[in-house]
C-alpha cells in the first residue's frame, strides 16, 4: 500500500509538469511513451505476440497515433498509416518460416497498437478544446478519484462482491464509494476553478461527466481484469511499485478519458454555478 501511495503521488508532479510547463508537443509524446509501454505489456504477457517484428510495428503505430490526433487526425495519414500497419503484419506472418506468426497475434497487435492509442489520446483531443488545460484534468479526477474512492470505500465498507468471477476484492459498496468520490472530487475543482479563474463551470454538467467518466473508469477496469483473467495473469507489468504495469495503473484512464471527451462535446460547460 505505501508503494502504491508514493508511486501515485510521484505521478502528479509529472502530469503537472507535462501538461502545464513543458511544450504542447509533450503531451502526444508522453500518450505515445505510455501506450508503447502497454502495447509490450498486453502483447507479451498474454503471449498474443511475442514476435519482434510484431511488437515493433504494433508500438509505432501507438507512438505516432497520439500525433496523428495532435495535428487534427487527417484523413489520408491515417488510412495510409492503417494499412501500412495491417501490410507489415500480415507480411511478418507471411515470411515467418516457424509460423509463430498466427491470425490471433494479427488480431492482438492491431487491438494494441491501434485501440489502446486511440483511447488514451482523448487526453490530446481535450487539451486541444477552449479551456483544454483546465478540462484536461477532469479524466484524471474520474480515473483516480475512483480508483482511489473506490479502494478505501471497499476495504471500510466492503461487503457485496461486484463481480467476483472477474476480480474477488472489488465490491458493490467499494464502486459507490469510487462514485461518489469522482464527484465530490469533481465539485470541488470546479468551486477551485470558479474561485481562481474567470470561468465559470456548470456544476450540473460537471457532475455528469464525473459520473460518466467514473463509471466507464469501472468498466475499463474491470475489463482488463477480464483479460488477466482470461489469461491467468496478475499483472501485465512490474514498472510501477504497488500498482504493476503500464495497464494496471491506467486501466481505468483508457476508458474514462474517452467517456469524458464524449460528453465534453455534448453539454454546456460553462454558464451555470458552482
Amino acid at each position: 500500500m505505501r508503494a502504491r501511495v508514493f508511486v501515485g503521488l510521484a505521478l502528479l508532479p509529472l502530469l503537472i509538469a507535462v501538461v502545464y510547463l513543458a511544450p504542447p508537443w509533450a503531451l502526444p509524446a508522453a500518450v505515445g511513451a505510455l501506450s508503447v509501454a502497454a502495447v509490450w505489456e498486453l502483447l507479451h504477457a498474454t503471449g498474443l505476440a511475442r514476435a519482434r517484428r510484431v511488437l515493433l510495428g504494433a508500438s509505432a503505430a501507438a507512438a505516432l497515433t497520439p500525433f496523428w490526433c495532435y495535428f487534427g487526425m487527417p484523413p489520408v495519414p491515417g488510412a495510409a498509416g492503417l494499412f501500412l500497419l495491417v501490410l507489415w503484419l500480415f507480411a511478418s506472418a507471411l515470411l515467418d518460416r516457424r509460423r509463430t506468426i498466427g491470425v490471433s497475434a494479427i488480431t492482438g497487435a492491431l487491438f494494441a497498437g491501434l485501440a489502446l492509442p486511440l483511447l488514451l489520446s482523448s487526453l490530446v483531443r481535450i487539451a486541444a478544446r477552449p479551456e483544454g488545460s483546465v478540462l484536461i484534468l477532469l479524466p484524471f479526477l474520474a480515473a483516480s478519484g475512483t480508483d482511489i474512492c473506490a479502494l478505501f470505500a471497499g476495504m471500510l465498507l466492503g461487503r457485496r462482491k461486484l463481480a467476483p468471477e472477474i476480480s474477488p476484492n472489488k465490491t458493490v459498496e467499494g464502486s459507490l464509494g469510487g462514485l461518489f468520490g469522482a464527484l465530490a472530487l469533481t465539485a470541488l475543482f470546479a468551486v477551485a476553478v470558479r474561485a481562481v479563474t474567470p470561468l465559470t463551470p456548470a456544476l450540473p454538467a460537471w457532475l455528469l461527466i464525473a459520473g460518466g467518466g467514473s463509471l466507464a473508469a469501472q468498466v475499463g477496469d474491470l475489463s482488463f481484469s477480464l483479460i488477466k483473467r482470461e489469461f491467468g495473469l496478475k499483472d501485465f507489468g512490474a514498472l510501477l511499485p504497488g500498482h504493476g504495469g503500464v495497464l494496471d495503473r491506467f486501466d481505468s484512464l483508457l476508458f474514462a478519458a474517452p467517456m469524458t471527451e464524449l460528453l465534453l462535446a455534448l453539454l454546456p460547460l460553462w454558464g451555470g454555478t458552482a
